[in-house]
């Protein structure tokens, strides 16, 4: 019974907030909120009678909404400027929605008597704003398509893209929408270049200067590693491979000579050739100590691999470098083990764990400069993602 109580005290505050918010925006002119603060609640549910305490301020938001946005659409169009057709079509599509929000849980009664909602038709009003829109937005972008300004271009493709989506099929649209994308997009040449007068493998050679652009894309961006005939680009980012260095093979070994005082099992204690008992007359048992030598080969396989470019990026409508930046690549191969002979108890622990490791092949010369080459173009890529 209580649970039932409280429950009953929870939605009368809920109520109670939900009026008081919708009361406030009502007080602050913003009708919009108000009617949908209040609105909302009819749609959760409609045959509650606690509803009614709501029907007036609902009213009155319904009327104050309706008769603010008609007069600013009015304002609008008393302007006579063009730039005004996208907020009129708007506040046009906003008044029908919210009509339409209304109109299913209308007729609306308190106290027995029907409440006036008057609703009207803004469907021609509407498609007419939209047609003014649409037509705006147009020769607003062929206006812009007739510049040589790449953020022009971008904006007439948003017009075109919006003019689209008002009026599927608006005559050559979509058209001008692809020409807009192909002109407001950056064209950058990638090349990349070996001058480190290293003499390596031809296939190598070609894996160390190609790349793949086609993470880099963006909407705006786009990244060639091939030039193209048909492209205009913009910059050229060029990544010049200055220095290959790989190490020759090395192969250091230390000897160590271990010579230990061990427990190996136990004898009974003698002294002047009698047998020692304990004081309940036992044999006394004691440690016997031997001394056992081992020698343990310690073994470092070592190989190193450089790699070192400098990048460049040019405006090619000027030849001017405007940035550029030194990467490099190192990769390092390691390999420790040794080798035990001898009596292994004579060997610290870590020793015993390097014997448990093994010589390894030593990696290729054209492997790690592979290596170092794809770190390289990595660095290549995330340096572009922050240039551009």
């Amino acid at each position: 019974m209580k649970k039932f109580y409280y429950l009953i005290v929870i939605a009368l505050l809920a109520s109670c907030n939900t009026l008081k918010r919708a009361e406030k925006s009502l007080n602050t002119g913003d009708y919009n909120r108000a009617f949908d603060i209040l609105i909302e609640k009819y749609q959760k549910g409609l045959s509650d009678k606690k509803y009614a305490q709501y029907l007036p301020a609902l009213q009155q938001a319904y009327y104050k909404m309706v008769s603010t946005e008609e007069q600013k659409i009015e304002n609008l169009r008393k302007t006579n400027n063009p730039a005004y057709f996208g907020e009129i079509y708007e506040r046009l599509v906003n008044l029908d929605n919210r009509q339409s929000k209304l109109k299913p849980i209308l007729p609306l009664y308190l106290n027995g008597r029907k409440l006036d909602f008057t609703t009207k038709n803004y469907w021609d009003a509407i498609e007419n704003a939209k047609s003014e829109y649409a037509n705006y937005l147009y020769d607003d972008g062929l206006s812009k398509m007739a510049g040589n300004d790449k953020n022009e271009f971008r904006k007439a493709y948003y017009n075109f893209k919006k003019v689209a989506e008002l009026i599927p099929g608006y005559g050559d649209v979509q058209s001008l929408q692809n020409q807009a994308h192909y002109k407001g997009t950056e064209y950058i040449l990638l090349k990349i270049n070996n001058k480190s007068n290293q003499l390596i493998p031809k296939n190598l050679e070609r894996d160390l200067t190609q790349i793949n652009v086609q993470q880099l894309d963006d909407f705006w961006l786009a990244f060639h590693n091939q030039k193209q005939n048909n492209i205009t680009y913009d910059y050229l980012v060029r990544m010049d491979i200055e220095r290959i260095m790989v190490s020759p093979e090395r192969v250091n070994t230390v000897l160590h000579r271990f010579d230990k005082d061990v427990v190996d099992g136990w004898e009974y204690l003698y002294q002047n050739g009698q047998q020692v008992l304990d004081s309940l007359g036992n044999p006394i048992k004691v440690d016997r100590h031997i001394n056992v030598r081992a020698e343990v080969e310690e073994t470092f396989q070592e190989k190193d691999a450089l790699v070192e470019g400098r990048v460049n990026l040019i405006k090619l409508s000027n030849e001017n470098i405007l940035d550029y930046e030194r990467l490099h690549s190192q990769f390092g191969f390691r390999n420790h083990f040794a080798r035990v002979q001898g009596d292994s108890r004579a060997i610290d622990q870590e020793f015993m764990q390097l014997a448990q490791n093994r010589p390894l092949p030593f990696p290729s010369h054209e492997q790690m400069i592979y290596d170092c080459g794809e770190e390289l173009k990595a660095q290549l890529k995330s340096l572009l993602k922050r240039k551009f």
